[in-house]
């Protein structure tokens, strides 16, 4: 099994009145420092409602390539930006393999 650690980025679109406002309110609760990685992802964002980042851990088998982790992260972050009804655009993601951190 390798773990991936993955952040996702981009961008708030077409976020109706009232998801701004909610999101506004809660912006001290997603700030990045009090984020981390999780199997459904830590959204971070600022009060401007401009770019967000959802971290992901990923745990997957061993032949699972990194650009395939890159695009399970996407596909992650899309999931759960449309499960939460938000708007976005310019999504990429960045991974690490967290077993090239000890060599």
């Amino acid at each position: 099994m390798r773990i991936y650690r993955a952040v996702v980025r981009g961008q708030f679109a077409d976020l109706t009145s009232e998801q701004a406002a909610d999101l506004r309110a809660n912006a001290a609760d997603h700030h990045f420092l009090k984020s981390s990685f999780t199997a459904a992802g830590s959204l971070t964002y600022d009060h401007q409602l401009v770019a967000f980042n959802l971290r992901f851990e990923l745990r997957l088998p061993d032949d699972v390539e990194p650009a395939d982790a890159e695009a399970m992260a996407l596909l992650l972050a899309e999931e759960r930006l449309e499960s939460e009804s938000f708007g976005f655009k310019k999504l990429r993601a960045s991974v690490t393999d967290m077993a090239s951190m000890w060599k």
